[in-house]
């Protein structure tokens, strides 16, 4: 083991420094050799004097609260200086070796090593890198960066020169003045170690890396530390661990060069992985204590935003930093990260960790953050869980990215209705599947955000990057404040939270902060004001927002997160309801089997979120692990997940804002929102069908741009592609009424595409998934909210005929082939029209396919009547009705040349006779308009009346002929049997009866009157 280096100092005079400087410049050749003296003395006279003082930390920077209370003091917290006695020969050693060899031997500069340096700087003209010694830097970090602006004097060409020279000399000086011993622990005490970017000096860098004091360090952890320095951001273990460890090897090498340490202790301190000496950076020293620095999660958010801001370090230039920290919320956030909830919950162990923040919805302003459990245990400028941890967000990002894009860009509703089925990602054969491994088929948006469904999710974000595209999508996502995400890496996964992205707390509370700010977000911060107290000008943030959705596709998005809490779900939200009005949603992660090197069961719990919100406070909130560990519990179990420590965190901060700020109004509805009234389960939306069952209509909220309805017969019936109508070749005339025509038709449907349809829809309907050929690959059976069919009725082939433009016939059957003959008449034109439609209730379809006939004019034969009707009046007249013929008999007294029972027919239109027993050929359209007359020819005879003719009287009937008789009584008060008449009892004098008398042989008839007279007297 080496022993502390402790030399006398060698006295240089102005005649040495001189000759080293001039050394210098023959070195760089940039000067003549016969400058001398002259140039030299030109270069130091405007030289900064050597103050000692100057080498002490400066006054502290003040940090205040948003009540202007002092709530940190910068710089005296989080250097801790050492002194020479308390570092360890192995990290004296391992600084001396790879940084400055000689620095015991030389005066403060080292001509060796700065002329390698140069050799591979000169084509620059940069001093930058290389070559100076621990004096040197203290010096150039002293006295050569600017205590305002943190940046250096000129560090390349002429004026690089002239610095450095500037740099030689003072370190001449310092040496003069004070020990190596004090230098070489200024030094260390000074520098950036790294870490969160503000890491100083040696103890906390040990603090830091190891969890240890400076005087415990062993030689692989000092050969670290001494390894960082050279790139505190490229070699911090935590974020380049590889590079870190490379690093180090080249230290312990330097070391076993230069004969700090054998063989031996090089190969067994280069064999100690680096990740083994590692403490959590996070955690602190221990668990369990309240021991941390109050409101330090906040301060160092607030340090991180000095930074970002002003490009200073608040701890090496002072300033006072006004935030908007409120005191009561913080304190809260720091009792709960010290687990000192009086029993509200538990930590299940100690290496479970939680983050939240909350800020301003209106404002941007972080008022509160709970960084994490390491921060209960001490510390400063820790990893703050809340603002630069990244995790996956599952589904608390839904809302935020699908359903707002989806307000925005398809004109959804609160209304609508999604279908929670088995899909794949989009290219993949990836199932996407809901946490309780069920899909539900028809859902209301509101259930499907309440239940937190993913299949949903990933269609409402499929179908938005199919409407505007990934760089549409992800350039909203950056409007939104997550930055850190990527073109290159973004996919549909992003809408469940999966995939590569993640996000920090910051990041979740302000993207929904920016929703419940009507779409308008403003980049979170804790600073009001910088002020300085130099000359420089205060700084004042101005954070301008930006509008990333429309306001109405904001709220209707907090009408979702609202439904959340108070939609009667089980979904843990239920914990945040108040008296006032809430809005939340929850997001879970988990190991998938990643965790399996490291014991974890597949699918265990890795994240755990909610994020909530009034109308004017968010706070998001998250739970789980820090990285996985064999021999330590990495994944949340399930009780632990349902105690719901993230909820209750979030209702404690909620009511902690309402108590400091009152209780606040539910989100307001901006112009441009309107009711809209639909039929459930349609889209776009379908206007209710009157009469219809209520339980099949619901209502909404909506963008007033897309609040229109379509007419409810038009959503679901498909256009009908092509359909076949045939007529026949040839007409048939129809049997039994010669001037018909019986035209056949044939009509042929394709069959209807989608087969369910042809049947009343069940309530539950299939939603397997299928490939390419139909073929199931997930059987699933879902709920259905609604079909049309249970309305109209089912889909059936539908066909109308016209004939002369009158509708026929409507044909409505569930078969796609029909065969039917209708009968017509000669020139009809026959119009039909084949098309789908609901059973129930005609529609206008929206296609039909159709085609016209005209029925052609045929002949039609008529054969006269012959001999053989002779005496067969009725067979006349049933010849004339059964050709469908208008024909006239008239009876005329019979004679010699026509005997009775004898006939003629003529055709009144021509005028013509018609010989018996010919036939004449007529077209089918004339038939209707002949006029035939038949003469019948009859014999006379006349009627005879007897008895009396008064009221109540009978009288004898009869006729001067032989053959039978058929007698009726055509009018009058009289009623008869057979020959005898009956005169009625209240019968008139006066009144007549007519009577017919009709032979049953010939068919002539002729009729009598007889005259009622008065009741004869006694």
């Amino acid at each position: 083991m080496s022993i502390k280096k402790t030399k006398v100092k060698k006295k240089a005079s102005g005649t040495k420094i001189a000759s080293v400087i001039v050394s210098v410049i023959a070195v760089l050749g940039l000067i003549g050799m016969t400058a001398g003296f002259g140039v030299i003395a030109y270069m130091l006279k405007d030289k900064p004097e050597l103050d000692m003082q100057l080498l002490e930390n400066k006054e502290s920077s003040v940090i205040y609260d948003v009540n202007g209370d002092v709530i940190a003091e910068l710089g005296m917290t989080i250097r801790e200086n050492v002194t020479y006695d308390e570092l360890p020969n192995c990290l004296i050693d391992a600084f001396v070796a790879v940084e400055d060899s000689r620095f015991f031997e030389h005066n403060g500069f080292d001509l060796p090593r700065f002329t390698r340096a140069f050799i591979d700087n000169i084509r620059t003209m940069s001093f930058s890198q290389g070559g100076s010694t621990f004096t040197m830097q203290l010096v150039k970090n002293t006295f050569f960066v600017n205590d305002d602006t943190g940046q250096q004097a000129a560090r390349s060409g002429l004026d690089g020169i002239k610095r450095k020279i500037q740099e030689i000399a003072l370190a001449f000086e310092l040496e003069k003045n004070t020990s190596k011993e004090n230098i070489f622990v200024q030094y260390l005490n000074k520098i950036n170690f790294g870490g969160n970017r503000n890491i100083r000096g040696v103890e906390k860098a040990s603090e830091y890396y190891f969890g240890k004091s400076v005087k415990e360090l062993n030689l692989s952890e000092a050969a670290l530390l001494a390894g960082v320095i050279n790139a505190p951001t490229a070699y911090n273990p935590h974020n380049n661990l590889e590079a870190a460890t490379r690093r180090r090897n080249v230290v312990l090498q330097q070391m076993n060069n230069h004969g700090y340490i054998t063989d031996t202790e090089y190969e067994l301190a280069r064999s100690v992985k680096v990740e083994d000496l590692l403490v959590d950076p996070y955690t602190g020293n221990g668990r369990g204590g309240n021991n941390g620095i109050p409101y330090q999660a906040y301060v160092d958010v607030v340090v991180s935003e000095i930074y970002d801001l002003t490009g200073l370090d608040p701890y090496s230039t002072t300033m006072h930093v006004y935030t908007y920290m409120d005191p009561e919320v913080q304190s809260l956030m720091d009792r709960i990260q010290a687990g000192d909830v009086d029993g509200y919950f538990e930590y299940p162990d100690d290496e479970f960790e939680l983050a939240s923040i909350s800020i301003n919805n209106q404002t941007g302003a972080i008022n509160g953050v709970l960084g994490g459990r390491n921060y209960a245990d001490g510390g400063a400028l820790l990893l703050n869980h809340a603002t630069d941890q990244y995790k996956q967000p599952g589904s608390s990002i839904k809302p935020i990215l699908d359903y707002a894009l989806a307000f925005e860009n398809l004109g959804w509703s609160t209304s609508h209705v999604v279908d929670d089925k088995p899909i794949t990602y989009p290219g993949t054969n990836t199932l996407v599947a809901n946490a309780t491994g069920r899909y539900n088929g028809q859902t209301t948006l509101r259930d499907a955000v309440g239940n937190s469904l993913n299949t949903p999710a990933i269609q409402a974000l499929q179908a938005v990057i199919n409407a505007k595209g990934n760089e549409y999508v992800v350039d909203y996502m950056h409007s939104m404040g997550f930055d850190n995400i990527t073109l290159d890496d973004f996919n549909v996964q992003y809408a469940i939270g999966g995939s590569t992205i993640a996000v920090s707390c910051k990041q979740m509370a302000a993207a929904q902060a920016a929703l419940m700010n009507y779409g308008r977000y403003i980049t979170p911060h804790t600073i009001q004001r910088i002020e300085f107290t130099s000359e420089k000008a205060p700084v004042t943030p101005v954070y301008n927002p930006v509008q990333t959705v429309s306001e109405q596709s904001a709220f209707l998005t907090t009408e979702l997160l609202y439904s959340n809490v108070n939609g009667g779900y089980a979904n843990l939200m239920q914990i945040l309801i108040d008296s006032y009005p809430v809005y939340a949603k929850t997001g879970t992660t988990d190991w998938g089997n990643s965790g399996r090197p490291y014991g974890i069961p597949d699918g265990s719990i890795k994240d755990g979120w909610m994020i909530g919100s009034t109308s004017e406070y968010t706070v998001a909130t998250w739970i789980g692990y820090e990285k996985a560990q064999a021999d330590k519990q990495s994944y949340v179990l399930y009780n632990v997940y349902l105690s719901n420590i993230q909820g209750r965190v979030t209702n404690l901060v909620l009511d902690k804002d309402v108590e400091v700020h009152g209780s606040p109004a539910r989100v307001s509805r901006p112009d441009g929102i309107v009711g809209i009234t639909h039929i459930i389960a349609t889209y776009p939306y379908a206007s209710p069908i009157e009469g219809m069952d209520p339980k099949y209509i619901t209502s909404g909220l909506i963008n007033s741009q897309f609040a229109s309805l379509v007419a409810p017969d038009s959503a679901e019936v498909k256009d009908i592609n092509g359909a076949t109508i045939t007529y026949p070749v040839n007409t048939t005339t129809n049997k039994d009424d010669p001037t018909k025509v019986d035209i056949p038709i044939k009509i042929e449907w394709p069959a209807y595409p989608d087969a369910d349809k042809l049947v009343v829809a069940e309530e539950t309907m299939d939603i397997s998934l299928r490939n390419s050929n139909g073929d199931v690959l997930v059987p699933a059976t879902g709920r259905r909210l609604f079909d049309y069919s249970w309305v109209y009725g089912p889909i059936r082939y539908k066909a109308e005929i016209k004939v002369n433009g009158q509708v026929v016939d409507t044909v409505i059957q569930d078969t796609n082939t029909l065969e039917k003959t209708y009968t017509v008449s000669p020139n009809d034109q026959i119009h039909v029209e084949a098309y789908y439609g609901y059973e129930f209730k005609e529609i206008n379809s929206p296609s039909r396919v159709s085609k016209d006939y005209t029925v052609p004019d045929g002949f039609v034969t008529i054969t006269i009547p012959g001999a053989d009707y002779n005496g067969k009046k009725a067979d006349l007249e049933q010849w004339a009705i059964s050709n469908n013929i208008n024909m006239t008999m008239r009876e005329l007294p019979a004679s010699s040349s026509n005997p009775a029972g004898t006939f003629q027919i003529f055709n009144r239109v021509t005028d013509e006779q018609l010989n018996p027993g010919s036939s004449y050929s007529f077209k089918q359209s004339e038939i209707p308009t002949l006029q035939f007359e038949c003469a019948y020819y009859v014999d006379l005879f006349a009627i005879t009346v007897s008895q009396g003719r008064y009221p109540g009287s009978d009288v004898r009937l009869s006729a001067s002929t032989d053959e039978p008789i058929t007698w009726t009584v055509l009018s009058g008060p009289a009623g008869n049997d057979g020959d005898i008449l009956h005169i009625n009892n209240d019968a008139k004098a006066g009144d007549e009866i007519l009577v017919r008398a009709t032979g049953q042989n010939s068919g002539y008839s002729t009729t009598a009157t007889i005259v009622v007279e008065a009741v004869p007297q006694p």
